[in-house]
């Protein structure tokens, strides 16, 4: 039976190309987005693959996680947590990072992947190796020496901090937990002027999450495979 990944986030930018991927290697697709009526271009491929499977869920609800696992065809072989946003890349005295935008970006990008692990933690596909993966930023790592983006930054620190905590959680378990930076990618985050397409990240993106090993739990890439820095 072919493999099934989960992708959160999965209707625009690195996870619909991440979507598309996976359907051109034959792997079945549980895509996971907030607002399915909104996501055109996924339900236009919906329409024309039968290994597609959409499912409204906001990442930052349990309520929600637990109602869409409800919808899911099959268990969980590759979980990718990639539901994620960025308040603003101005320094720690622009207005854009207020109480609220703090909030919203720390609840998406750290709580996001907590709560989808924690609430979908059943549905993964235990009788092999289990791969969850989340789409960090090289921006969070601890190395850095920029002063822009203070709280996309932080949020994506934390998520490989979470990645690190979760992956000793399922050591005895056969399951591996690995964080990826996705590459400065051209889409609405990255903006127009970035290194690379959504096609080519997510090229290399899916490349490496099915050659996953034991060995790689706990750590963190770049879309490539190359390991990089916490």
């Amino acid at each position: 039976m072919n493999k099934t990944i989960l992708i959160t986030g999965a209707n625009r930018g690195i996870g619909l190309a991440i979507t598309k991927e996976c359907l051109s290697k034959n792997l079945y697709v549980e895509a996971c987005c907030r607002n399915p009526d909104n996501a055109n271009e996924l339900t236009s491929l919906s329409n024309k693959n039968t290994y597609l499977n959409i499912t409204k869920m906001d990442v930052t609800s349990t309520k929600s996680i637990l109602s869409a696992s409800e919808n899911f065809k099959n268990k969980i072989d590759i979980m990718v947590c990639n539901a994620g946003v960025n308040n603003g890349k101005g320094d720690i005295f622009s207005e854009e990072h207020d109480e609220n935008a703090i909030m919203e970006v720390m609840m998406v990008n750290v709580g996001g992947p907590f709560l989808t692990i924690q609430n979908l933690y059943k549905n993964l596909n235990k009788k092999s190796t289990s791969k969850i993966v989340i789409i960090s930023s090289l921006m969070g790592t601890q190395t850095h020496l920029s002063k822009n983006a203070p709280i996309y930054r932080a949020s994506k620190a934390a998520a490989n901090n979470l990645m690190r905590t979760i992956s000793n959680h399922f050591l005895n378990e056969n399951i591996i937990v690995s964080s990826y930076h996705p590459g400065w990618v051209r889409t609405d985050m990255g903006g127009v002027n970035a290194d690379i397409s959504t096609e080519e990240s997510a090229t290399g993106l899916v490349k490496h999450f099915l050659n996953l090993q034991q060995s790689d739990s706990g750590k963190f890439f770049n879309y490539d495979g190359k390991p990089l820095p916490l």
